[in-house]
C-alpha cells in the first residue's frame, strides 16, 4: 500500500500549495538569527523545531536530509477542530511539505514542521528502491533540463517505485518545476545506489 493517498488533490491545489508556501532564505534566517543572538533573544518555534530535527538526524545517524516535494496530509483525526481559514487550508487534503531522510539502511519521509514533536508520515528500507522517475501532472516523463530556467511553473511529479517482498508500489511527490523535481530525483536514486553497494 502507498504511503501517501493522491485521491482528491488535484494539480492546481499541489501548485497552488508549492507556490504560496516556503521558508525565508538561508541569507535572510541567518541574519534574524544573527540579531536575536546579539539580543538575547530567545530562538523562536521554527528555529527549535529545526533543532530538535538535528538532533534526531543525529541520533538516526543520518546520511543526509533533503526537500522531497509535497504530498497529501494524512486526514485529521475526528476530534481535531476544523479552522475556520481559506478554503485551501480548510480542505482536507491540503499538502504536506516533505523532506527525505537517509538513514543507514531506511528512507524515511518527514513532515516539515515547525514543531518539535516528530511524526514519521512513512518509511522505507532502501533495498527496495526499484526505481526513480520525474513524470507531468498526466503520467507523461519529463526529461532532465540541462540548467535551471526561469520559465512559469509546472506540476512536476517524482515517481518513487519501491518493492518489499511480493508488494511492489510507488509513492509521488509533487514539484513547482522540472528542475526541483529531478534535483529530488537524483537524490533518492542515490540512496538506492548506496544501499546496493554496502
Amino acid at each position: 500500500m502507498p504511503i501517501f493517498d493522491w485521491g482528491g488533490l488535484d494539480g492546481w491545489a499541489i501548485l497552488r500549495a508549492v507556490m504560496f508556501a516556503g521558508a525565508p532564505g538561508d541569507a535572510a534566517a541567518a541574519r534574524v538569527a544573527a540579531e536575536n543572538f546579539r539580543e538575547g533573544i530567545q530562538v523562536d518555534e521554527t528555529a527549535a523545531a529545526r533543532l530538535a530535527r538535528t538532533r534526531w538526524l543525529e541520533v538516526n545517524e543520518a546520511e543526509s536530509s533533503f526537500p522531497c516535494g509535497i504530498v497529501p496530509q494524512p486526514e485529521l483525526p475526528p476530534d481535531v477542530p476544523r479552522l475556520n481559514v481559506s478554503p485551501v487550508i480548510r480542505d482536507a487534503h491540503v499538502p504536506v511539505h516533505v523532506i527525505a531522510v537517509v538513514l543507514p539502511h531506511d528512507l524515511v519521509f518527514l513532515p516539515e514542521r515547525t514543531s518539535e514533536e516528530f511524526v514519521e508520515l512513512g518509511r522505507i528500507p532502501r533495498t527496495a528502491i526499484q526505481g526513480v522517475d520525474v513524470v507531468d501532472s498526466a503520467g507523461v516523463h519529463v526529461p532532465e533540463p540541462t540548467r535551471e530556467t526561469f520559465e512559469p511553473d509546472a506540476l512536476s511529479l517524482v515517481v518513487l517505485r519501491w518493492a518489499e517482498g511480493d508488494a511492489e508500489d510507488e509513492e509521488r511527490f509533487a514539484f513547482r518545476s522540472a528542475w526541483l523535481a529531478w534535483r529530488a530525483a537524483r537524490r533518492l536514486r542515490d540512496a538506492r545506489i548506496a544501499s546496493a553497494i554496502s
